[in-house]
């Protein structure tokens, strides 16, 4: 397992995801200003509404940027035993179906593949990351989500 590509490809595709961003907050932007958004009428609230859109985007736009910083900011060190940020997890659940999980501050949610398979970011303020930390191979772990009781077992940590 190749930490270092699996970390270009997490950058990568952070960037093509700012670079979209960014034209999607210019058009809401665009859209929010322009004269034919105005409205006449306390009614008319297209100007409004993209102003909305601008704001969320913009807001997402910040969350990316952050993200490729820490990301970039990240050095690919020998994989320790113990799970700790940065660390790369092959979790099994009770059905015998394998993912793939990079433990991340920022991202979370961000998929790539490499060599066929698809890794997940996972932050540890999701209760997936937070049950991670300081878990080991072999470990088991249970954990709730949205009412749901889920058991895995840690398979490798890279």
């Amino acid at each position: 397992m190749d930490k270092s590509k699996i970390l270009n490809l997490i950058i990568n595709q952070l960037r093509a995801d700012l670079s979209v961003l960014e034209q999607a907050v210019e058009i809401a932007r665009d859209t929010a200003t322009h004269a034919d958004c105005l409205g006449s009428s306390k009614y008319e609230t297209m100007g409004l509404e993209a102003s909305y859109l601008a704001q969320g985007q913009g807001t997402r736009l910040l969350a990316v940027e952050r993200s490729l910083v820490w990301f970039k900011s990240l050095e690919c060190t020998e994989p320790t035993s113990t799970i700790a940020l940065s660390s790369l997890v092959d979790l099994v659940d009770d059905t015998g179906d394998s993912q793939m999980l990079w433990l991340a501050a920022e991202a979370g949610g961000l998929k790539v593949r490499y060599a066929e398979m698809e890794i997940t970011i996972v932050t540890t303020r999701s209760p997936l990351g937070r049950a991670l930390i300081g878990k080991e191979a072999g470990d088991d772990l249970q954990i709730n989500i949205a009412g749901n009781s889920r058991h895995y077992e840690i398979h490798s940590v890279y």
